[in-house]
């Protein structure tokens, strides 16, 4: 692997704790700002990492201490920008979870529940497989807009 490949790819392993979120928006804005990514999909790559992330801390096995580390890794896949995230926790597909009802009124409405459909709605792409007991969720970002 050159020099510059492996410049092009990135990757952090942080521990189950909130307080890892800041680490994990630093390495996403630090890796944006090194490919000259777009500040549209820098901001999208960074909320969605949170978002998926943040999923696997509080939804990912009852207890942070089961579900240890979660693995990220940035690159490249042809023209797209892909952010894998691993983690060891329940076995959860995010693709077969339908969204949120809207609530009705505001006395209806429930605080949560958003963090999948703001996946769907800033990534490009998201894939999902689940290997040697890790969930492997890839989502993908297209710097450029076609014509």
């Amino acid at each position: 692997m050159s020099s510059s490949d492996r410049e092009r790819q990135a990757s952090l392993i942080v521990g189950s704790e909130l307080r890892e979120l800041s680490r994990v928006s630093a390495w996403v804005r630090d890796w944006a700002q090194r490919q000259s990514l777009p500040t549209r999909v820098a901001q999208h790559l960074d909320l969605c990492s949170t978002e998926a992330v943040t999923n696997i801390m509080t939804h990912g096995s009852g207890d942070a201490a089961t579900h240890g580390s979660i693995f990220l890794r940035l690159g490249w896949q042809g023209e797209d920008v892909a952010l894998e995230v691993e983690d060891e926790g329940c076995p959860f597909d995010p693709l077969q979870t339908p969204g949120p009802v809207p609530a009705g009124s505001l006395q209806e409405a429930h605080v949560g529940g958003w963090g999948i459909p703001i996946v769907r709605r800033f990534s490009d792409g998201m894939q999902y497989r689940r290997e040697d007991g890790r969930n492997c969720l890839t989502l993908l970002f297209r710097p450029t807009v076609p014509p």
